[in-house]
């Protein structure tokens, strides 16, 4: 079987050294979005799900280090995965509604549903790391999983060892001291059960009432910190700057909705307050370059299913020119009209428009089937809109370019309709899908496969013709602006019931 057995005369346009992206990432592109909102909001991932979980890992690291005096490894496993399989099972006695985003959760629904069940043993969910049958399997707990490398980077805690920590002597021992001042009771009741093994229901309903993530006290010293973290208020935070302004954006975005918006939506659009602030103009292009990345990327999912799928209704193999050669002629109806002709006529007049049908794309792509016509037409109509309008915006090209590893961006497929504006769209068609989505994803697999040992090809080569197609499914990248608006919802920004923004929020939003 020969896998590079393709035509990379128009492959290599351009290039710009970088690694691959693991992960499932079949054309490259979603590594470039990932770059844009990592740098939008730092210090908060897709897994950091609650904001006061920073403050009770604080102070779990704390009292770790006042009990047990030791960097064992093993020790602290023990700890940390009691501590945070308590504070779960707690919540879920407590509010369960308001649980979302808490490790363990899910593994003690049923136990908790039992309510002639009184007492909870847990050293047999955590006691296993790594194995199944476990409130959850990560050694490490949820805090070394997700949280560790955020409150490293933001300076709440510190290495001790390899996988030991301590809390810093500013911001980490500050938040530690102030859950264990204004909350005693809970924090003794915690360690009381750590030690123990097991926890009673009263307990958990006791530990609910005062450390539930949902019931941060906003007048508390907790809050205060929380916010100081949540708002970029720390001058020794590298992180405070870009989480400030997006969070400005966002609360931008609450305060015009009045209880009813779509964040990504506005995001791009940017109308209302967004239109014409002044404020964190360059965070909105990076919001603007990130979602133009999402929206060239479904299309092109789109395309690599229709691919598959086209390879599979053959009787025989069929050849990479053909396919692509067919799939161009559903993806462009007119045989003689040029690229930019074309795009002129396919352009959006609205942004919402684009974004819209953006959205009716992603759930084409989100199946695993083979798409219709129509949506091949549409991922067309998408990526030559978004084209035509953005084409000559430096701003959005620029903060773009710096993210793009090897052309595998919207900044790449917008470069080569750039050289191929005056050709014929169905051939231009024809040339993107094969360098984009055919030869992208034969080195983005083969890549994978050499490296990771992964076998991630949605179809192989073999002598020209594609072979064994798989379809795949794609949805959004998950951009940590939704934890952002959770965790500004935690923090009392924004009103947790009518969604709209509190007085706290308008606060912030007019000193930001």
């Amino acid at each position: 079987m020969l896998l590079w057995a393709i035509d990379m005369t128009d492959i290599t346009d351009w290039t710009k050294a970088g690694s691959f992206s693991a992960g499932r990432d079949p054309l490259g592109f979603q590594a470039a979005s990932v770059r844009l909102y990592t740098s939008l909001v730092p210090g908060i991932t897709n897994v950091t799900n609650r904001l006061r979980y920073y403050s009770f890992y604080c102070w779990v690291v704390w009292q770790f280090e006042q009990i047990h005096h030791t960097t064992k490894e093993d020790k602290w496993i023990e700890f940390i995965r009691r501590c945070e399989a308590a504070l779960a099972l707690a919540c879920q006695i407590g509010d369960s509604a308001n649980a979302t985003g808490m490790a363990g959760s899910e593994w003690w629904r049923n136990d908790v549903a039992d309510t002639s069940k009184n007492t909870f043993d847990l050293i047999k969910p955590t006691n296993r790391p790594g194995e199944d049958g476990q409130y959850l399997k990560a050694k490490y707990g949820n805090f070394g999983q997700f949280y560790t490398a955020s409150m490293l980077e933001m300076g709440f805690i510190d290495n001790v060892s390899a996988r030991v920590y301590g809390v810093t002597n500013t911001a980490g021992k500050s938040l530690a001291v102030a859950v264990q001042d204004e909350h005693p009771e809970a924090c003794a009741l915690i360690l009381k059960a750590v030690k123990s093994g097991q926890i009673s229901r009263s307990d958990c309903k006791a530990i609910s009432e005062e450390l539930h993530p949902s019931y941060l006290d906003p007048s508390s010293q907790e809050a205060r910190l929380l916010n100081v973290f949540l708002q970029g208020g720390r001058a020794d935070d590298p992180t405070a700057a870009a989480r400030r302004i997006s969070l400005r954006n966002v609360l931008a975005v609450v305060s015009d909705s009045k209880g009813e918006f779509d964040l990504r939506r506005e995001l791009y659009v940017q109308s209302g307050t967004l239109g014409v602030s002044s404020k964190g103009s360059e965070n909105l292009t990076r919001w603007r370059a990130y979602f133009l990345n999402e929206f060239c990327h479904i299309a092109l999912e789109i395309w690599l299913n229709a691919i598959v799928g086209l390879s599979n209704d053959g009787i025989e193999p069929t050849s990479v020119e053909s396919l692509v050669a067919t799939l161009a002629a559903l993806a462009v109806a007119d045989e003689t009209a040029s690229t930019e002709a074309l795009a002129e006529r396919y352009a959006l007049e609205e942004l919402g428009e684009e974004h819209n049908l953006g959205a009716e794309l992603l759930a084409v792509a989100s199946v695993k089937a083979k798409p219709e016509a129509s949506a091949v037409m549409g991922s067309t109509r998408l990526i030559l809109s978004l084209w035509i309008r953005w084409r000559g915006n430096a701003l959005i090209r620029q903060e773009l370019l710096k993210e793009t590893v090897e052309g595998r961006s919207v900044e790449g497929v917008f470069r080569f309709l750039d050289l191929h504006s005056a050709a014929n769209a169905r051939l231009t068609i024809a040339k993107l899908t094969k360098k984009f989505v055919v030869s992208n994803h034969l080195m983005i697999a083969g890549q994978k496969l050499a490296t990771g040992g992964r076998f991630t090809y949605r179809f192989t080569l073999d002598d020209g013709c594609l072979v064994d197609g798989k379809f795949g499914e794609y949805t959004y990248t998950q951009p940590r602006i939704e934890n952002l608006l959770t965790f500004a919802r935690d923090a009392h920004l924004v009103d947790r019931k009518s969604g709209t923004i509190s007085t706290d929020g308008v606060k912030f939003l007019n000193a930001a």
